[in-house]
């Protein structure tokens, strides 16, 4: 009995509403109007409607019980562990880190400090795959986000039913043994040696690379690399996409039937060989999407029904989301069905297209626009270029680039001397790839960044692409894109706009960085940018890629307010911890100009920040008391130093400002004795005071506070630092005062959102 065209689309889309709705309330109720949007605007039969409208509460319930039955059977106070890797660990500088098995059978997490190079030569040598471990350690919590918008690691572990990080004390050879091989284990072995063959034999530029479309493995690729590719669009080619899959798997059918075998037998093999090809290349999302499609074509053509490329995409993702509804979450897995569908639905359209290189432009365009809200959401940004890129890239890799790795990495097994002579080719033409993603990376305006959408403008964006595919079928291309460019358009210009602003105190550990962003895009300020200390390694300790603050922690923050220029960046004083992110940030944000405190200059730190302004043409200045300006909606008044001597902390440049119906005094690291010298000279009052020092014993005296008298206090410093601050006598002071106390330490980032005179404190971490 054939299966109705297109009727799984609306299961589906059913199913992904339901499923929002157990994640996200906000989520659900989005899917849902456009659900209810597609069966209004369809005339569909009953059966279709009765079946749409049955699995929406069903599906609800489902990833509802399923996410209930997601909790830990670990006790936090266990110390003693056996524990199974089911595939390698990521072995990087001198730590070890990667998923495992509790012999309770729930996964961990599991990190171990590699105490010398002796030790990570064996383990880089050893087989992890099916190694079972009696290891000692202790249980925590995976961090959560500690900034808005931020990756939320402990929600992304959660996702994957994990609960805990194992830090265990040793990992020897006497702790380990493996177990019997079972087919899977073996399938994982395989992989494992596949990946340390080609990082030992390829040449060191295209080892990544050859890596990532062989086995789906991007870790041996360059940070850097991953970056360009990013900027460009392109990054889905380091990853086996659908079309590596459809495109090895037609080679492999057209080589059977060559050998001799019958249609049904190849047919009978794929459907073999599929699931352990999804596990040699690590079980990513679009390599199951695209073997599960597969898979269905096949088994359809069994079963004589008819079954259409749309429902085949559909029946994966509802099977997909009834394993592992959690997956929805995934970027990856979003991007993936979203352009299969998008490529789906257009095919007709597309057919249209006469010459290849126009298919192969149109194609790459289609998928560039389906994607734009996801790309938003996620990474704030999107390539402008991407789709003319995709044009050159996707041949390139799929005709030269991931068949000259798979002939090279089968000769290298087979027959070495033929490798010898593809290893050449192959790293030059891995070199010339990088080449033009780094020399387009250099050009202006190429990618489209405007900060997170709200999830209304989400929704406008996506009805909007909608629309623009109902057009294309009538081939009315320009004409669907208009309602696209004007949505992007006023994203683009909101701030201005926006008659909303912000003040932000940055979690960046132990350390302050504050954000002001006034309404109207009439002023970005931000006073000091924090900053990490990295302590000198050995050559085998040093990590691929160590962790940055200004990357890792301020630029996503900055793009995802849609923040591209900071007006003034004042730096309080020159210690690396106000400081230190300073020059890395400049290189990737603008800045208008930087106010430093007098004398300051001659510090390391700072001669360094002061060489990279210099080579940007930033202009760096000295500010002291009495400097003032203000705009519309802001008055802002520079308080100290008074003189041009630096020395240190009591020299600290200390800001006071009026805007969002408050009084604010930020202080950076002044002392005691500077507090006292400031009120000597300036009789203020403040409503929110910046307790200075990061609530140091040395700062915020009683004399001081009676003076300012704040209501509210905020506190910037690291979770489970080091120093103990704030200082037990500090809170004292304030809870004394009955001062309300928002600390970075506790509550993660702290937010002022303000409309006129009216605002409200908040922070990441209720």
């Amino acid at each position: 009995m054939p299966v109705k065209k297109g009727q799984f689309i609306y299961y589906a889309l059913a199913y992904l509403t339901g499923t929002s709705f157990a994640l996200h309330f906000k989520w659900g109720a989005f899917f849902l109007l456009i659900f209810l949007l597609i069966l209004g605007s369809r005339k569909l039969p009953l059966s279709i409607l009765f079946f749409s409208l049955l699995l929406l509460p069903a599906s609800f319930f489902l990833s509802l019980s399923h996410s209930n039955r997601a909790t830990t059977i670990l006790s936090p106070f266990q110390t003693a562990f056996s524990v199974e890797f089911q595939e390698r660990p990521d072995i990087d500088g001198d730590r070890l880190m990667g998923e495992a098995v509790t012999s309770d059978g729930e996964s961990v997490v599991l990190r171990y400090r590699i105490p010398d190079e002796q030790e990570q030569k064996q383990l880089k040598e050893s087989s992890f795959t099916g190694l079972i471990c009696n290891v000692s350690g202790d249980l925590s919590e995976p961090g959560q986000g500690r900034n808005m918008n931020s990756f939320d690691y402990r929600d992304f572990l959660a996702g994957k039913n994990i609960h805990w990080i194992l830090q265990v004390n040793s990992l020897s050879e006497a702790q380990c043994s493996h177990r019997k091989k079972s087919l899977i284990t073996m399938v994982g072995e395989w992989r494992e040696k596949g990946i340390e063959s080609i990082q030992e034999k390829f040449p060191e530029q295209a080892a990544g690379i050859a890596a990532a479309l062989i086995f789906g493995h991007r870790d041996l690729i360059e940070e850097d690399t991953l970056e360009a590719y990013q900027r460009l669009g392109v990054i889905h080619l380091l990853a086996i996409s659908g079309l590596h899959v459809g495109m090895l798997f037609a080679v492999l059918y057209f080589l059977l039937l060559r050998l001799g075998f019958a249609k049904e037998h190849v047919k009978v093999m794929l459907l073999v060989i599929l699931p352990f090809y999804v596990l040699l290349t690590g079980a990513a999302p679009p390599v199951i999407r695209a073997a599960g499609i597969m898979g269905a074509v096949i088994l359809s053509g069994f079963f004589r029904l008819k079954i259409h490329a749309v429902d085949a995409v559909s029946i994966i993702f509802l099977l997909y989301m009834l394993v592992d509804p959690s997956a929805l979450k995934n970027a990856g897995v979003q991007l993936s069905f979203l352009v299969s569908f998008s490529l789906i639905l257009s095919s007709r359209t597309l057919a249209f297209v006469q010459k290849k290189w126009m298919m192969v432009f149109m194609v790459s365009g289609v998928c560039q626009i389906c994607s734009i809200p996801v790309l938003l959401w996620h990474f704030y940004e999107f390539s402008l270029i991407g789709f003319v890129l995709n044009s050159i890239y996707v041949p390139f890799f799929t005709i030269i680039l991931l068949p000259i790795s798979l002939f090279s990495f089968i000769s290298m097994l087979l027959f070495p001397p033929a490798a010898d002579l593809l290893f050449p080719l192959m790293k030059w033409a891995v070199i010339a790839a990088d080449y033009v993603s780094a020399r387009f990376n250099t050009l202006p305006f190429i990618t489209f960044s405007a900060g997170r959408p709200s999830i209304l403008l989400t929704l406008f964006c996506t009805l909007s692409i909608v629309f623009f595919f109902m057009k294309a079928e009538k081939r009315k291309w320009l004409t669907g894109l208009i309602p696209i460019f004007l949505l992007l358009g006023f994203h683009k210009v909101s701030p201005v706009l926006n008659p909303y602003g912000e003040l932000i105190v940055a979690d960046v550990g132990q350390g302050d960085c504050i954000i002001i962003d006034l309404p109207f895009n009439e002023g970005v300020y931000m006073i000091d940018t924090g900053g990490v200390m990295n302590f000198p390694k050995e050559e085998w300790q040093r990590r691929s890629r160590e962790f940055s603050l200004s990357s890792d922690v301020l630029v996503p923050l900055l793009k995802s307010k849609g923040i591209e220029e900071i007006d003034k960046m004042f730096l309080t004083h020159s210690d690396f911890d106000h400081a230190g992110a300073a020059a890395e940030l400049m290189g990737e944000i603008e800045v208008g100009e930087i106010l430093v405190t007098p004398g300051s200059q001659e510090s390391e730190v700072m001669h360094s920040i002061m060489e990279t302004a210099e080579s940007l043409s930033i202009k760096v200045r000295e500010s002291k008391a009495g400097e003032n300006w203000s705009t519309n909606h802001g008055e802002f008044m520079v308080l100290f130093p008074f003189d041009n001597q630096y020395e240190g902390n009591d020299d600290s440049l200390v800001l006071y400002g009026r805007f969002g119906g408050k009084r604010w005094l930020f202080t950076g690291d002044l002392e005691a004795g500077g507090e006292k010298e400031m009120i000597r000279k300036w009789k203020i009052k403040a409503d929110v005071l910046k307790v200075g020092h990061h609530g140091s014993l040395t700062s915020t005296s009683d004399a001081f506070l009676e003076e300012i008298d704040p209501d509210t206090a905020l506190i910037s410093a690291g979770e489970n630092n080091r120093y103990g601050h704030p200082h037990p006598e500090v809170r004292t002071r304030l809870a004394e005062r009955g001062i309300k106390v928002f600390n970075t330490a506790e509550g993660g980032a702290i937010h002022y959102k303000f409309l006129g005179r009216k605002g409200t404190f908040k922070t990441v971490i209720p």
